[in-house]
C-alpha cells in the first residue's frame, strides 16, 4: 500500500483549509448583505427632504405630505429590476387613485434628462422627483429599486429592496 508523505498530505490539508476559509467569508459576507437590506428601519422616523420634481414645475417634500401616507420606490434609469417593477407600482397608482395616498418616484439617476425620459417611457403617472444625495443617504439606500411606505404621521412602516410584489404593497397600503 503506497500511503501519500507527510509533505502531500500537509499541501492538501492547507489547500482544503484555504478552500474552508474562502468560504465561511462568502457565507458571512452573503449574511450580511442578506440582513442588511437596503431601506430605513421600519418604525423609525421618516427622514425629511425636500427635492425638486421632473417634468413638472415645482419641489415634493415630507413636510408638504404630512397626513398623508407615502409610497416612495427609489429607482434609477440604468436598473433594470427598476424597469421591471415599475409597472408594477403604476398598477397599485391605478387601484388607488383617489384615497389619499402620495406615490412618488424618487431617481438617483445624476442627470435630469434621464429621469425625465423614464417618467415618459416607464409611463408613470404619478410624480416623480431627482434625489439630490439626500434621500439615498438618509434612507440608508443600497439597492434598487427600494419601496417605502411612510404612514401619515411620518412613520416608516415598511422598506423592501428590490421587486416588491404588488400584494405586497396592497398589504402596506391596507392598513392606512
Amino acid at each position: 500500500m503506497n500511503l501519500p508523505s507527510a509533505r502531500v498530505v500537509r499541501q492538501k490539508l492547507f489547500v482544503w483549509l484555504r478552500y474552508v476559509a474562502l468560504a465561511g467569508c462568502v457565507y458571512v459576507l452573503a449574511s450580511h448583505w442578506v440582513h442588511h437590506s437596503s431601506g430605513p428601519t421600519e418604525g423609525s422616523t421618516a427622514a425629511a427632504f425636500d427635492l425638486p420634481l421632473i417634468g413638472e414645475a415645482g419641489r415634493v417634500s415630507l413636510a408638504a405630505q404630512h397626513g398623508k401616507p407615502i409610497l416612495m420606490e427609489v429607482f434609477a434609469s440604468w436598473c433594470s429590476a427598476c424597469k421591471r417593477s415599475s409597472p408594477r407600482l403604476v398598477d397599485v397608482w391605478r387601484a388607488h387613485q383617489g384615497n389619499d395616498v402620495m406615490f412618488l418616484a424618487v431617481s438617483i439617476d445624476e442627470d435630469p434628462a434621464a429621469a425625465s425620459r423614464i417618467k415618459s417611457d416607464w409611463h408613470i403617472p404619478f410624480a416623480v422627483a431627482l434625489d439630490d444625495g439626500s434621500v439615498s443617504r438618509n434612507y440608508d439606500i443600497h439597492m434598487l429599486p427600494t419601496l417605502i411606505y411612510i404612514d401619515k404621521n411620518g412613520t416608516v412602516r415598511h422598506a423592501s429592496a428590490g421587486i416588491t410584489s404588488r400584494s405586497d404593497l396592497e398589504g402596506w397600503l391596507a392598513e392606512r
